[in-house]
């Protein structure tokens, strides 16, 4: 199944195709290394908790930006 980021304007694009829950966690932590590889340490993006749900037929998963999620599995 597909794993989206949604970011904070509610836009969503796929960033990993995912098996497993684990495969799932592993994607998102290097997604969040990508993403802070061009940052200076001060400004980097550091994940305290990962909150999930499903709803939707769909995983959640919050990592604590407030304003940008991951969903696994495609939208209806």
């Amino acid at each position: 199944m597909n794993l989206y980021f949604e970011n904070s304007y509610g836009e969503e694009r796929v960033i990993a195709n995912c098996v497993s829950e684990q495969e799932v966690i592993k994607a998102i932590h290097a997604f969040i290394a990508k993403c802070n590889e061009n940052k200076s340490k001060d400004r980097q993006f550091k994940s305290y908790y990962t909150r999930t749900w499903e709803s939707d037929g769909r995983k959640h998963y919050d990592v604590g930006s407030h304003t940008e999620f991951f969903h696994w599995g495609d939208p209806k």
